[in-house]
């Protein structure tokens, strides 16, 4: 305010103006006072430290009127703290010293309330004497919006540092408006670096494109968009999972984008076991089904095939011209080939509870090979066997070793396949200090260095997407380690691989204590032999077989036929199929030990399934009992 307009004249004129009602013609200088009188700011002239002239918005803004201002001294209007710094402004600025002239204090009003003011001080003249001319803002209400901004912001700034994802914002031209550390800690910078700046500073230019392309296909659609994305950070796959959203103004017009990354590697991890575990369930019952059915037709392939094997065998004992015989032979082979596939499939099909057991590694290694022998042949795959001839056995969960070994070959075959159309696997076992070791060769691509040590980590595979799951080799180590060996792999790109499983000799004391010797009385000759089963083939059989051998043979279809025999009749052995029709062997063989317990020694079960035990023996012993299968009768 210009020195020379606040004049003792002047002043005068200011009262009259804002004291009395009437109306005069104005001159440029009323207008003036007019105007600071009606200004919204609080203004003021202050002399040595009072009010020399005050407005009204001052009069409103303090509480007190005008006469009580007018005179009074201006720290009044202040908090008792901010009083000293105050003067001390003035007395700096009287001193010609340079000070800011705008500042923020507390005003204290009539009533008992503080406000947050803001002083524009600049010194003046009064009267012919210096004055502070003074503009006071009224910034309560500002400041409680700059403090609510403020908690918003640092309330804001808490769940962005501290949410794990990796939250980003960017105007609708893909420029960086903020960001959590989260996010810039994937791009090794500070969060503040990132601002102002574009996808194309940081990532690779068809990345970025990418990111842009997306970018710009929510701002058009204005449609949230969740996208997946797999790629390799430190050498680990990661899953990413980003949910961009459109930012929207009043109009709805879209002004930029909120995009929340997450890392979901654990949690497709996870499906993609489920799925695996959902999987391998489905293969599990399946086999259950095909070890259900196949348990049921195994009496009825191997029925036949006894009769096949038995009769041609009993016609090569006798004096018969070379040509037959060898036609003979070939009928013999043939059927036990076909009786040992089943045996195969059953033994595979079967479904139980992990159990250790004495073990012949070399068998169930042949058996392996067995199994996948057509399939290697007609994909022209070589294999070589070197297996130990005195290779101790063990004990072992068989069946699972099983999967271990089809699974390492079944791997051997893909390798091989894919690299040359055909192969050659070596398959080798040997004994190693006191461990069994088993070995599988492959002549395919081989694996690279740095995936050697991550073969059985699971999930981890190198085929394409759909080719496989990176669990079957995981599994194999688990099931190698519960057995307290090892598992691992050599190779070297395009020189083949070879996974080695490394087994430790364990011997089961059972097997160390000597057995029982059970005296019983020979069986002489023309002694009286019972055959029961329900296979005329399998009957005319075996009782030509006995009495070739110099025993006289009796032979019954049914068990309710067998058991009327037994009351009247002696005999020294009864040969028993287990399943009949009406009565079972199983039935039968009770009713003999209500007859005469010293029977029971003398009864051998025969027949063509595949069993562990026989269900409901309770005695004699199950040591005591024999359970063979008619096709080895005549071996």
């Amino acid at each position: 305010m210009p020195g020379r307009l606040l004049s003792r004249q002047n002043r005068i004129e200011m009262k009259e103006l804002v004291g009395q009602k009437t109306v005069r013609k104005r001159s440029p200088t009323d207008r003036y006072f007019n105007l600071i009188e009606h200004a919204a700011d609080g203004i003021a002239i202050v002399q040595d430290g009072v009010f020399k002239l005050v407005n009204s918005a001052l009069v409103r803004m303090s509480g007190h009127d005008r006469e009580e201002l007018l005179g009074a001294s201006f720290i009044k209007l202040l908090t008792p703290d901010c009083q000293q710094f105050v003067m001390q402004r003035y007395q700096d600025r009287l001193a010609g010293k340079e000070v800011p002239s705008i500042y923020e204090i507390k005003a204290a009003t009539r009533d008992g309330g503080v406000r947050d003011i803001e002083i524009n001080a600049a010194l003046t003249e009064y009267e012919g004497r210096p004055a502070d001319e003074v503009i006071i803002r009224d910034i309560t209400e500002r400041k409680r919006t700059e403090e609510a901004l403020r908690k918003s912001e640092e309330k804001y700034r808490v769940l962005l540092t501290n949410l794990p994802q990796k939250i980003f914002h960017k105007d609708r031209d893909s420029i960086y408006v903020a960001c959590n550390d989260n996010y810039a800690q994937d791009l090794k910078i500070n969060a503040d670096e990132i601002i102002g700046k574009k996808d194309y500073d940081f990532f690779p230019k068809e990345l970025a494109e990418k990111y842009r392309a997306d970018d710009r296909r929510i701002v058009e659609s204005g449609r949230t968009e969740e996208i997946e994305e797999r790629y390799v950070q430190d050498g680990q796959e990661q899953i990413v999972r980003t949910v961009k959203t459109p930012i929207k103004d009043e109009n709805g017009n879209v002004i930029g984008i909120l995009g929340v990354f997450s890392d979901i590697t654990k949690c497709k991890r996870a499906e993609e076991r489920e799925k695996q575990l959902q999987h391998e369930l489905n293969v599990a019952s399946r086999l259950a089904s095909i070890g259900e059915m196949a348990s049921g037709i195994a009496h009825e392939i191997n029925n036949p095939l006894t009769g096949v094997i038995g009769f041609a065998q009993l016609l090569m004992s006798r004096d018969i011209p070379d040509d037959m015989r060898d036609d003979l032979e070939v009928i013999n082979n043939e059927a036990q080939r076909v009786a040992k596939i089943v045996g195969s499939l059953l033994t595979f099909a079967h479904q139980r509870e992990p159990m250790q057991e004495y073990v012949d590694i070399n068998d169930i290694t042949s058996k392996v090979l067995e199994l996948r022998s057509y399939h290697m042949k007609v994909n022209n795959i070589q294999v070589v066997t070197q297996l130990a001839p005195d290779l101790p056995p063990t004990m072992a969960d068989g069946n699972q070793l099983q999967q271990v070994f089809l699974n390492i070959i079944l791997n051997a075959e893909q390798e091989m396949i894919k690299a040359h159309n055909g192969g050659k696997l070596s398959v080798k076992t040997e004994k190693i200090g006191s461990s069994i070791r088993v070995s599988f060769a492959d002549n395919g691509h081989g694996i690279s260095k740095e995936n050697l040590d991550k073969m059985f980590n699971p999930f981890f595979t190198t085929r394409d997407v759909g080719d496989g799951t990176g669990l079957g080799l995981s599994i194999c180590h688990g099931i190698v380690t519960a057995h307290n060996g090892r598992i691992y792999a050599e190779s070297e790109l395009g020189k083949g691989a070879t996974f080695v499983v490394e087994l430790p000799i364990v011997a089961d004391t059972r097997q160390m204590e000597k057995p029982q010797v059970i005296e019983e009385e020979p069986l002489r000759k023309r002694a009286k032999v019972l055959v029961v089963d329900d296979e005329k083939a399998i009957l005319d059989f075996l009782k030509r077989l006995l009495a070739e051998q110099g025993y006289d043979a009796e032979t019954v279809e049914q068990a309710n036929t067998a058991l009327q025999r037994l009351h009247t009749k002696r005999y020294d052995l009864i040969l028993l199929d287990i399943k009949l029709p009406g009565m079972s062997g199983i039935e039968l063989y009770r009713h003999i030990e209500t007859i005469d317990l010293a029977l029971l020694k003398r009864v051998m079960f025969i027949t063509g399934d595949v069993m562990e035990q026989l269900p409901g023996i309770s005695s004699p012993k199950p040591e005591r009992l024999t359970l063979v299968n008619p096709l080895i009768l005549n071996s």
